[in-house]
C-alpha cells in the first residue's frame, strides 16, 4: 500500500512540477523578452505566490515519495519523518485547491 501511495505522489508531484516550470519559464522569462515592444507584463502577484506553492508542494512530494519508498525497501513501519511528510503534502495539496477556487471567484467577481 504504501508503494502504491509513493508513487501515485511521486507521478503527481513530477507532472505538477513539469507543467509549472514550463509554464513559468515561458512567462517570467521568455514572453517578456519577446514581447518587451508590446509592453508585456507579468502575471499578476497571486499567480506567482500560486505557483510558489504549488512547486513547495511538489519537492514535498517528492520528499514523501523517497522517504515512503525508502520506508517500503527497508521493510520498516513509516516513520514519523514520512507520515509527517505524506500529511503536510495532502494539506499542501488541499490548500492550493481551495486557493485556486478562491482565485477563480475573485477573478469571477473583477477583483
Amino acid at each position: 500500500m504504501l508503494v502504491v501511495l509513493a508513487v501515485g505522489i511521486g507521478l503527481v508531484s513530477l507532472f505538477l512540477f513539469w507543467v509549472t516550470v514550463e509554464r513559468d519559464y515561458w512567462e517570467y522569462l521568455i514572453y517578456p523578452k519577446e514581447k518587451a515592444a508590446d509592453n508585456y507584463t507579468y502575471p499578476q502577484l497571486r499567480y506567482t505566490v500560486f505557483d510558489a506553492g504549488l512547486l513547495l508542494c511538489c519537492l514535498d512530494g517528492f520528499l514523501a515519495c523517497g522517504l515512503s519508498l525508502r520506508s517500503a525497501l527497508l521493510e520498516r513501519s513509516v516513520s514519523g519523518w514520512t507520515y509527517r511528510t505524506i500529511v503536510i503534502y495532502f494539506a499542501l495539496f488541499a490548500a492550493l485547491a481551495l486557493g485556486r477556487i478562491l482565485m477563480m471567484a475573485v477573478r469571477r467577481h473583477g477583483i
